[in-house]
């Protein structure tokens, strides 16, 4: 006697439309997945930016308490790599007005230096701003930074260090970076005077020796140039900070960039 199996129901398969429609889906959720990593990403960068940029605040604002820490990149030395540049105080003959104007008989305190660097810095312009960089740097060999009154580029054992952004020096270029052992994004930083002087007594007067009655006009008046000629026992300044990307002098300088984070620093005599 014969014995007789059900068949099996038949499978029916996808249809073009369904498999469409499915890849269309995982498409979507692909790209939309893309485009959330692309936003962390940026986000994980921007705070990772932020963050360096805040460490670089503590560095900066140590430099302009002892402004002999700051580094002048030689004039003509547009690589950064040579052996003789020279710190800040030693290249002051170079700036307009001269940083220290007599360095052997009358040395300028640390205040002065600053002062005199800062005091034409009434606006952010191409023609005023001053720039600084601050980068992070390896520890190196602890041998001596200076030689006679240079310092040698692969000495300086810094972990943090700024460098003078004016002259001939304006450019810090990717080898210049790489001399002086720079870890991850070096930051521009551009200085100028703080808002907070409008209105203030700005200049004394030489015979009285008493402020005169002339008041500072944030972004159109100079300050004197002789720091003794400067009534306050402070000079408040604003520090913008840019992530530098290498690019000339030229171009960063003219730039309508927003900063990345906006200091206020006090400078006290």
């Amino acid at each position: 006697m014969k014995s007789f199996r059900p068949t099996p129901p038949a499978r029916p398969g996808f249809s073009l439309v369904e498999v469409t429609l499915a890849i269309g889906i995982v498409g979507v959720a692909i790209l939309s997945l893309v485009g959330i990593l692309g936003s962390t990403f940026q986000q994980v960068d921007d705070i990772m930016q932020t963050n360096r940029a805040l460490a670089g605040v503590t560095r900066l604002v140590s430099a302009l308490d002892n402004p002999r820490t700051i580094i002048l990149h030689k004039s003509g030395d547009t690589a950064g790599v040579t052996a003789n540049n020279q710190y800040l105080h030693q290249g002051s003959a170079s700036f307009n007005p001269a940083l220290d104007p007599s360095p052997t008989s009358l040395p300028a305190s640390n205040f002065d230096l600053v002062y005199r660097l800062l005091c034409r810095a009434k606006d952010t312009s191409v023609a005023n701003g001053v720039w600084l960089y601050v980068y992070e740097r390896k520890l190196v060999s602890a041998t001596s930074d200076f030689t006679g009154t240079n310092y040698t580029l692969s000495a300086n054992p810094a972990v943090m260090e700024v460098a003078s952004a004016r002259s001939n020096g304006d450019n810090f270029t990717a080898i210049g970076a790489s001399a002086r052992n720079v870890v991850g994004v070096p930051m521009r930083v551009r200085l100028s005077l703080s808002k907070l002087l409008h209105g203030q007594r700005y200049q004394i007067n030489p015979v009285t020796g008493e402020p005169t009655n002339d008041r500072y006009v944030a972004g159109s008046t100079d300050l004197p140039v002789d720091p003794n000629q400067y009534p306050l026992a402070y000079l408040p300044v604003v520090a913008e900070f840019f992530p530098h990307d290498y690019a000339d002098a030229s171009v960063f300088k003219s730039a309508a960039a927003t900063p990345l984070l906006v200091q206020n620093i006090v400078i006290s005599r």
